[in-house]
Parts: C-alpha cells; structure tokens; sequence
C-alpha cells in the first residue's frame, strides 16, 4: 500500500498567535510533528504545505515535499476547501493527515495507527481517524444527549458521544476528494485519552499541552 505523511499548517492563527512558530517546549509544534512524522518508515514520502517560509526551508532540509497553496487555501480556509486541493498534489493514493496542534500525540499511536489502516476492511470504513469517548454531561437544545434527566448515571459511567480529535486521519485520497474532508461517514475509532488527545485551539490550550510535553521529555 502506497502511504504517504502530510501536515499542513498556516501562518495566521487568531487564537493562538503564531501558533506554528511559537516556542513549545525546546521547538515549536511544527518542527515537533515533522520529526515524529519521519519516525515512520511506513510512508513512501511526506508532504508539507505552509505560507511560513522558515518552515518551509526546514521541511525541505529535513527531506519533506513542499506543496505551494494560493492564498484562497490560506486564511480562514477550511478543511473542506484545503483537503482536496493537498490531496491532488500527492501521487501516493492514501494519506495520513497530521495535525501540529496534538503535540502530545504518541508515536506507538501513530504507528499502530498506520498498521490497523493498512489491514482495514475498506468496505466497511471509509478511513481511520481519532476520537475520544466525551464523559461530560451534554445538552441538545431542549434536553440531555448522552443520559435520561430521569436516569442520571456518574459521569464515568456516560458513553455513546465521541469527539473526533484530529490528531491522525488517514483515508485514501479518492474519498478525501469525495467526502471534502478527511473524515468519512463511517471511520474506524482509535480513541485517545488525555493527555494524548489535547487538540491546541486556545492559549490555555497551548498552555497547558507544554506543561505535559515537558513533564514527558523530562522523564
């Protein structure tokens, strides 16, 4: 099977400011994702896309494919404009979806990841993606989602909700072009649990995963 890396990221982030570059720990969560990406052996090349030139240089240094992207995949472009734009850059025909923003991603999970996605059953799974099980009590508009109002269970005990955590996405590129995104309607889960799944979106976000990155590379 044909399977390639690709991380993409941009330079301007509202949240987080200049969260691509931005020190986190002794590097930034670029460089970090760059270098557990070529951990693995599995994928015939990796791909990486930015408009952040100091980036750009590293990724070549370090042997990675740079894919030019106009302005119009920048900004507040989405994932369902970005995906299929990348993917139609790439002649590998599966491809695994990093995100720089789950830095405390384990590399025997991104491993495990591509070795479950090369055996998947692709008549069942559209791809593989990350989730977590959510044990919070959750509300629709007008009434609970995950238990009975009537029934409260503890909160360990709730189940039936998962958030994806997109911090591994792997789908072929066919049906990354055809869903406009890199999670199909029927993915395989491997769930994460927290720390792991920290996805950074806010600076209490960022905060917080660096204070675990540490405490890890210090062990």
């Amino acid at each position: 099977m044909d399977i390639c890396g690709l991380i993409a990221t941009r330079k301007d982030s509202k949240r987080v400011k200049n969260k691509a570059t931005r020190k986190f720990g002794s590097s930034n969560l670029s460089i970090i994702k760059i270098n557990q990406a070529l951990k693995i052996k599995k994928f015939k090349n990796i791909y990486f896309s930015s408009d952040i030139p100091e980036l750009n240089r590293y990724a070549l240094k370090k042997g990675l494919i740079l894919i030019q992207r106009p302005k119009k995949y920048l900004g507040k472009c989405t994932i369902s404009d970005l995906a299929p734009y990348l993917v139609k850059q790439i002649k590998e025909s599966h491809i695994c979806y990093l995100m720089n923003t789950s830095p405390l991603l384990e590399l025997k999970t991104l491993q495990k990841a591509v070795n479950i996605y090369e055996k998947l059953n692709f008549s069942r799974y559209d791809g593989l993606n990350t989730f977590e099980i959510v044990k919070d009590f959750l509300w629709g508009k007008n009434e609970p989602i995950n238990y009975k109002l009537n029934k409260q269970p503890m909160s360990q005990n709730l189940g039936g909700v998962y958030k994806h955590i997109p911090a591994v996405s792997i789908m072929s590129k066919k049906k990354i072009i055809k869903f406009r995104n890199v999670l199909g309607k029927k993915p395989y889960k491997i769930f994460l649990k927290q720390p792991e799944s920290f996805d950074i979106d806010t600076i209490y976000d960022f905060k917080i995963s660096e204070l675990y990155y540490k405490k890890r590379k210090n062990k």
